[in-house]
């Protein structure tokens, strides 16, 4: 039997149509060993990590920013109030992204992008969102100073090769790849239309954020013609193929670091084939992990659907990989091989 909590804690998720999370019947975080990160200053790539999708990555002077999400909004708010960026919230980060050329959303429901309107200042004025037209079309009213480039116009998937969005021409392209976005709670997906027209007034509730289609990202840093660095960006999937290309891609260089979604981390705790087994990333980040609705200086909780201590006993690095669960803002430098390790 569902106790009055339970459903009332539940139906408030249910309204938001993001990873919805049930407040207080997750378990804690507090004990969990997340990965730090470190300070040090000197590192060919960069990955920030501020919370559930959001990462910052930083490689030869260009950054790339990830669902941008600094906001966290309590649940009662979010269920039945105004659903906007806390500048206040934003200010900490905001010296971080005056690089940012490109911004990927991978959907439209506001956990994945409620601070693109409140950043749009912050980032380089030449900086690109790749996103879909849903996405375009829910911050029309905002007129915002960024060019949104449509991820759906040729995207990539596993017999499509697609075509490459060269953000700044020569150093940083985005290649679009069909994802795929799961129930929000087993049997229930919320919030899921595709906008075909610009919404009339500027986004407020939690239900003006509609999802849209969803895509994964391939991320490429170049250098005369050699690509130096490349990402992999998957923050929502149902599983194989979601986010899936042709192998082909990767003769030219291996994935160096992958940013996935926990339902990435849980088919691979079941045993299910996934998306990292296929491209095999030097590193992963898994994300999306916590209860947003709780502020940063409180202890963390589980989303729906995850058991983090089970998945990170299952899920680990290995001889091929190294797997990283990032605290919230936390970040890390790495070196980058010089010498490239294709695929097999």
């Amino acid at each position: 039997m569902i106790s009055r909590r339970r459903l009332l804690t539940g139906g408030g998720a249910l309204l938001l149509g993001g990873a919805a999370t049930v407040s207080g019947s997750c378990a804690s975080l507090r004990h969990f060993p997340f990965d730090e990160g470190q300070r040090e200053d000197s590192g060919a790539l960069e990955v920030h990590f501020f919370s559930v999708g959001c990462f910052l990555v930083r490689h030869a002077g260009l950054s790339l920013l990830t669902d941008p999400f600094f906001t966290h909004i309590p649940l009662w708010r979010a269920a039945t109030g105004r659903v906007v960026p806390d500048p206040e919230q934003v200010n900490p980060y905001r010296s971080q992204l005056s690089d940012v050329q490109a911004i990927t959303v991978g959907h439209g429901h506001y956990d994945h992008l409620l601070d693109l309107s409140e950043v749009a200042g912050d980032v380089s004025p030449s900086a690109q969102v790749v996103a879909s037209p849903t996405v375009a079309h829910t911050f029309a009213p905002l007129d915002l100073p960024l060019a949104f480039v449509d991820a759906a116009a040729n995207p990539a998937r596993e017999d499509h090769a697609g075509s490459w969005v060269e953000v700044v021409p020569g150093r940083l392209r985005v290649l679009p790849i069909e994802g795929g976005h799961p129930d929000n709670i087993p049997g229930i997906h919320l919030f899921r239309k595709l906008l075909d027209e610009d919404r009339v007034g500027p986004p407020e509730r939690a239900h003006h954020y509609q999802e849209g289609a969803t895509f994964a990202f391939l991320v490429d840093w170049l250098h005369e013609g050699e690509v130096t660095c490349r990402v992999y960006v998957q923050t929502s999937s149902r599983g194989l193929p979601d986010g899936a290309f042709p192998l082909e891609i990767l003769q030219e260089r291996r994935v160096d670091v992958a940013l996935l979604a926990m339902d990435c981390a849980n088919a691979e705790a079941a045993g299910r084939e996934t998306i990292q087994e296929r491209i095999k990333p030097r590193r992963i980040f898994f994300c999306h992990y916590g209860d947003f609705f709780r502020t940063k200086d409180q202890p963390r909780r589980e989303t729906v659907k995850i058991d983090l201590e089970k998945t990170r006993r299952l899920v680990t690095s290995n001889e091929e990989r190294e797997v990283l669960f990032p605290a919230w803002d936390s970040r890390f430098v790495f070196d980058l091989p010089e010498q490239e390790t294709k695929v097999r």
